[in-house]
């Protein structure tokens, strides 16, 4: 496996060759010639290159020295696409919207690639920008796109395989089948009515009709990548592992790159398997970003990285690749509970509390059958709640958590600073001390206890707890101001 740089390192090689369209059809006629002789050598590098970072790059300085050319982007698109950056797949297909714009009767490319190369482009814009939002699960997103297309060449058999598709995933039976047989008439034996029909069981929750379909299915080679990989995720929806697990497969190695490089292949348990008893394959670019395979076995992997995550930069990198990836799951209906309390969780710890809550108290109603799991969702929630500073409310939620699980330290520090809101000190402060009990390094729980203490005017057992929490948490300013106020009204007694 070649190994591959920074995906955010992958700029022009040289700054001052690369312009904005603008700034490119203001040169003369001469600077523009020489530009493109440029681009064609960089695109020759770029068919060439053994790794994908190299591609990129030589894609990227052939768009810069001659932004007015689509392909070029369009090209760019597709591979930042197929490795999981979708912010930079949209750059691209913008920047050849804008290029498209400019391409009228007296370009050089209509010269050169015909006099329909405006529409062929326009075309392959809109239908690039339609597979995206496929991608996301954004179906709705998705047809405006299509209908762009539609205007362009109605009866084009690769726009009527992605709006049959888009109808289908949105339950539009009449429409979908429809489609289906504007295809059939187009190509009797073509794998998109298939296609069309398991996406349309799979909308009306028809889930083992719609790996039926699969069995029979073999993916045209333009789609295979995507097919491949909607098979794969209608048997994962029905606990058919080996087919899965050979779908993916097939999807990763149907991807249309000349050699596959900078990808690594994982093997994960799934957002809802939490014992990790069986895993599925996924496959990630640059070492984080979702290319094909179980999304969700990718989430749950995601996951770990973001709790894992050493640097404020790499957590919020992996929690933003956590929500991305959620968000994907629950539009596409997969484990929706699971996936409801991964995005709360991340959500709560990057504190976006209003978000956390509603995600949270989903979760909550949707296993309610997982005991172990909803009381660490109520923990969450009352200490979400207990940071808006409503105590009584999470008094409430941190005592079900305790209820059924009471082990949890950190919830019965929680619950002490609560009660210590709420005025009730004396259960607080065994509240707090079986924190302690449960975890001697947790210094919020020391320090709870000695603000109980230093409140009662216990100043020696407000000292000995803080100084405990200072030992434990040295840089927290809170703590080492606490203990200073402690020790000075010692010393004027």
């Amino acid at each position: 496996m070649v190994q591959c740089g920074d995906p955010s390192e992958m700029r022009f090689t040289a700054a001052e060759d690369s312009l904005g369209l603008t700034e490119f059809l203001a040169l003369d006629s001469a600077e523009r010639q020489a530009r493109h002789r440029l681009a064609r050598r960089y695109l020759a590098e770029s068919e060439t290159a053994p790794s994908a970072d190299m591609r990129i790059r030589a894609l990227t300085n052939a768009a810069g020295v001659a932004p007015d050319d689509p392909d070029i982007w369009l090209r760019l698109a597709s591979v930042w696409r197929w490795l999981g950056d979708y912010l930079a797949t949209d750059a691209c297909l913008n920047n050849a919207a804008a290029a498209v714009r400019g391409v009228d009767e007296d370009s050089w490319l209509v010269a050169e690639r015909g006099f329909d190369y405006g529409s062929r482009a326009g075309l392959e814009t809109a239908l690039q920008r339609a597979w995206l939002h496929y991608d996301r699960g954004e179906w709705r997103e998705a047809m405006p796109w299509v209908r762009a297309a539609l205007t362009v060449e109605s009866g084009n058999t690769a726009v009527l395989r992605i709006r049959g598709l888009l109808e289908a995933n949105q339950g539009k039976r009449g429409m979908a089948h429809q489609i289906a047989d504007d295809l059939r008439r187009k190509n009797h034996f073509t794998a998109d009515i298939s296609w069309v029909m398991f996406n349309l069981e799979t909308a009306m929750e028809r889930h083992r009709a719609a790996f039926n379909y699969c069995y029979t299915l073999r993916p045209n080679q333009r789609r295979a990548a995507e097919c491949y990989r909607d098979m794969a995720r209608a048997a994962e929806r029905v606990s058919e592992w080996s087919s899965a697990r050979k779908w993916y497969r097939e999807s990763m190695a149907a991807l249309p790159f000349r050699e596959i490089t900078c990808l690594t292949e994982i093997n994960h348990a799934r957002a809802s398997d939490l014992a990790g008893t069986r895993t599925l394959p996924f496959w990630i670019a640059f070492d984080q970003y979702y290319v094909t395979g179980s999304l969700s076995a990718y989430l749950s992997y995601a996951f770990e990285q973001f709790e894992a995550a050493e640097t404020a930069a790499d957590r919020e990198r992996w929690g933003g690749l956590v929500v991305n990836a959620a968000g994907i799951c629950l539009r596409l209906d997969m484990e929706k509970p699971h996936v409801r309390r991964i995005r709360g969780l991340v959500f709560a710890r990057t504190g976006r509390t209003d978000r956390a809550m509603t995600d949270l108290k989903v979760a909550v109603e949707g296993l309610s059958h997982r005991k172990a799991l909803v009381a660490e969702l109520q923990a969450e929630i009352g200490h979400l709640l207990l940071v808006e500073q409503r105590h009584t409310e999470a008094v409430s939620h941190l005592r079900h958590a305790l209820v059924a699980t009471p082990n949890l330290a950190q919830a019965w520090s929680d619950l002490g600073l609560a009660l210590i809101m709420d005025g009730n000190e004396a259960e607080a402060g065994e509240a707090l001390s079986k924190a302690i009990a449960l975890d001697k390094t947790l210094a919020a729980a020391w320090y709870n206890r000695g603000l109980m203490h230093f409140h009662a005017g216990d100043l020696d057992l407000a000292e000995a707890d803080l100084a405990e929490a200072a030992r434990l948490a040295p840089d927290n300013r809170d703590v080492a101001n606490l203990l200073q106020q402690v020790m000075q009204q010692k010393k004027r007694r």
